[in-house]
């Protein structure tokens, strides 16, 4: 989702997520195929106010760049729909209306922005969807003000999934698409992305610390429960995409991430592979990457700053 209102600035761009009690600001110059991360911080939120967040503002010199902020998880909606039979520029309009009976606050209340499903070869019978990205006004303009008290300039808004998708696009192998699963302490993100673009992503209800726990039985449980989301969801999207072949599922940094990856590599019949950041950015020069817990949450905001210049949802 993008919202344009911003001014020129001569600094680079940076990316912030937002929870209640820090702010992760991060930046990243692309340089190839290893984007190099030239810086990754965790900035606490004392409170939820002007003065808390011109704290934040000052220790991450906010004001002198581009900002892009990643919508937390609850101040969005993300529905598929069918896609309008419209002209490229009612799109958005015509989306808006479909979402009318979807929201629970009247869709004239709402910011709407659309992102496109690729459609593979020997797909054209079959009907067309696409990701509606739904915010309340609200919402927007508290961050917006929020930005503007700090004499910040906030460049996009954007969404975990596509974050996440910019992170998959670097996992990617030529012709094959790729399945990421991370976790936080709110739960996990699984997305399935080709050619760099998002054709599927679905919430699953487990947070980090249940499949951690040091509890034997209460992990066989959730790792269990985790295994059989994760069957259903290849088989659903196989059936959907046939045209897109999963190569791998790949678990991001998280706090017991080896037995995670062991127990699914023995129960489900894609490959299985653990996100190693350094092998697909240059963090040598942020040495608190290298701790996998702040990997973790630094992870999406990455993925936000990953964002190429001047890119469409």
């Amino acid at each position: 989702m993008r919202l344009a209102f911003w001014k020129p600035k001569a600094a680079g761009r940076l990316a912030l997520s937002r929870s209640d009690s820090a702010v992760i600001s991060a930046s990243v110059l692309r340089e190839g195929d290893k984007p190099r991360v030239i810086s990754c911080e965790a900035h606490a939120l004392r409170d939820d106010t002007p003065a808390g967040w011109a704290a934040v503002a000052k220790e991450s010199g906010l004001a002198r760049f581009r900002n892009r902020l990643l919508l937390p998880v609850g101040e969005y909606q993300l529905l598929q729909v069918e896609a309008p039979d419209v002209p490229q520029p009612e799109r958005k309009q015509a989306v808006a209306w479909k979402l009318k009976d979807l929201l629970s606050y009247p869709v004239e209340q709402a910011t709407v922005d659309v992102i496109a499903i690729p459609q593979g070869q020997g797909t054209s019978g079959r009907a067309a969807y696409v990701y509606a990205v739904a915010a309340r006004n609200e919402t927007l303009k508290r961050y917006m003000d929020d930005f503007k008290t700090v004499g910040a300039d906030l460049e996009v808004i954007d969404i975990p999934e596509l974050a996440q998708r910019n992170i998959a696009a670097l996992l990617e192998e030529e012709g094959r698409g790729v399945a990421l699963l991370t976790f936080n302490d709110g739960g996990g993100l699984l997305t399935y992305t080709a050619g760099g673009e998002l054709y599927h992503a679905r919430s699953i209800e487990i947070p980090a610390q249940q499949l951690s726990t040091t509890d034997p039985e209460r992990r066989a449980h959730f790792f269990e429960r985790l295994v059989l989301e994760l069957q259903r969801s290849l088989d659903n999207f196989e059936r959907q995409f046939s045209h897109v072949a999963v190569s791998k599922l790949v678990i991001g940094p998280m706090v017991g991430q080896a037995a995670l990856e062991e127990y699914l590599r023995e129960n489900l019949y894609v490959q299985v592979a653990s996100l190693d950041l350094s092998r697909v950015m240059n963090i040598a020069g942020v040495e608190a990457l290298e701790d996998p817990v702040f990997q973790a949450q630094c992870l999406l905001t990455l993925g936000a700053a990953l964002r190429e210049e001047g890119a469409a949802a």
